[in-house]
């Protein structure tokens, strides 16, 4: 989840318990208003009796007889019983039916019971006010204030979208930049400057910390470049000197010609090691066209017939499983340098005798890929999560009791070349024996 999205997120939860919490307050704070200005209506209503008795004591008897009109309010006048301290307003709520009648339905009351006094009778004088109107006003009233709340929060969760969106716009440009970059040689144009201090410190960091990276990768590539480079001509002239020794081999002894075979193997090795070396340092540097269109069935096919007597020394039987045809943009000599070295690793780690399979499939619902599995060891589980990295390999395999040592660099070409295609290769161990490599295109 993104970090806006993050703060707005919070900030609605934040509205939401304080709507939730308010809602509840206002309720309340409402309801106490509403009972406090019936209870002063009330008691202005016992006022003004008090007054009306006072000034003409024969309107008692009016006021009993008016008490029982239907109305929001009535009065109930009765001989002082004792049950009330005189003058003293005591008040409550209660649920009661106005008249006898059968179709009469109890309704909520807020009562005033008093004593008023004529001369020196006292009276305990009840006073009742109907609250369902009180209420219609104070839920008009609530919902109005809730609703005004409500639409201030959704206008400050607007407003703040735009505000964070628009403060937090260089972060997520510093983002973007980011994912962008893949590897270091990617890295062409600087963080730009913000106003934002802590912004503008995290790109100022990154361009120093991206900037020290490039140079130590281009200084890397430009050692294994150079180096390689280096090495090719001592490596052929060594080569050289071997070979001449070994073919006037009838003419030295047994000891120097099996030291010059050493030097001469020695140097194929190196010479191989250097090779791999170039390309990797090439592809990273991205030195080769991807515009060809290569028709990876056709490429399959080459890989076998170069390999044709490999798999015949070894006697090694190929499976192949066609689904359709998979034609991928690209470098088509890398692209078969990566199957060429996946297909020549499983006939290596085969047995004699033993079976590889090479199956390619093109589903609609499926990204098309090409899948090599051998019937060897398998793939040790400490080198699993490591087989596409450089110098990594597993134990020195023996062909026609020749130990062959590998340089630790195949499967890393192979990794180079999907990365730079924007293929996926993946590395796993079958239920039974041997590896499965699989590349996505």
């Amino acid at each position: 989840m993104k970090l806006n999205n993050k703060i707005l997120l919070s900030n609605i939860l934040l509205s939401v318990i304080v709507f939730l919490i308010t809602s509840i307050g206002m309720y309340f704070l409402i309801k106490q208003t509403v009972y406090d200005e019936l209870d002063n209506h009330l008691l202005q209503h016992k006022y003004d009796i008090n007054t009306q008795i006072d000034e003409n004591p024969a309107s008692m008897e009016m006021l009993e007889q008016l008490g029982n009109i239907i109305s929001n309010e009535w009065i109930e006048i009765e001989h002082y019983n004792g049950t009330i301290e005189p003058n003293k307003n005591v008040f409550s709520t209660i649920d009661t039916l106005r008249t006898d009648l059968e179709n009469a339905s109890r309704e909520e009351y807020r009562r005033l019971v008093t004593t008023v006094s004529m001369g020196e009778d006292i009276y305990r004088l009840t006073l009742y006010e109907e609250v369902a109107a009180w209420n219609r006003i104070s839920s008009t009233i609530l919902f109005t204030i809730l609703a005004a709340l409500l639409i201030w929060i959704l206008l400050l969760y607007l407003m703040n979208q735009a505000v964070i969106n628009r403060i937090l716009f260089p972060f997520y440009e510093t983002v973007d930049t980011l994912e962008t970059i893949k590897n270091p040689t990617q890295f062409n144009e600087t963080f730009p400057h913000s106003d934002t201090y802590e912004i503008d410190v995290l790109n100022n960091a990154l361009n120093s910390m991206m900037m020290q990276v490039k140079r130590s990768f281009e200084d890397q590539k430009m050692f294994i470049q150079n180096a390689s480079h280096e090495l090719l001509t001592p490596l052929s002239i060594i080569r050289q000197k071997a070979e001449k020794i070994l073919t006037n081999s009838e003419k030295i002894d047994e000891e120097i010609t099996s030291s010059a075979s050493e030097i001469q193997q020695t140097a194929v090795r190196l010479s191989r090691l250097s090779n791999a070396l170039l390309m990797i340092s090439r592809i990273e540097n991205r030195q080769f066209h991807l515009n060809d269109q290569v028709n990876i069935r056709g490429i399959v096919d080459d890989v076998l017939r170069e390999l044709d007597d490999f798999i015949l020394l070894k006697n090694i039987s190929i499976n192949k499983n066609i689904q359709g045809n998979i034609i991928v943009s690209g470098n088509r000599e890398l692209i078969h340098s990566a199957i060429f070295n996946v297909v020549q690793n499983a006939i290596k780690f085969s047995p004699d005798s033993a079976e590889v399979s090479i199956s390619f499939m093109k589903v609609d619902n499926q990204r098309p890929h090409v899948t090599i599995r051998d019937n060897g060891p398998g793939i040790p589980d400490s080198l699993l999560s490591t087989v596409f990295d450089r110098f990594k390999k597993g134990k020195p395999v023996k062909n026609n009791n020749i130990v062959e040592k590998g340089n630790g660099l195949g499967m890393s070409i192979v990794k180079s070349i999907c990365d730079l295609h924007g293929f996926d290769c993946r590395a796993e161990n079958s239920k039974n024996n041997g590896a499965i490599i699989t590349i996505y295109f």
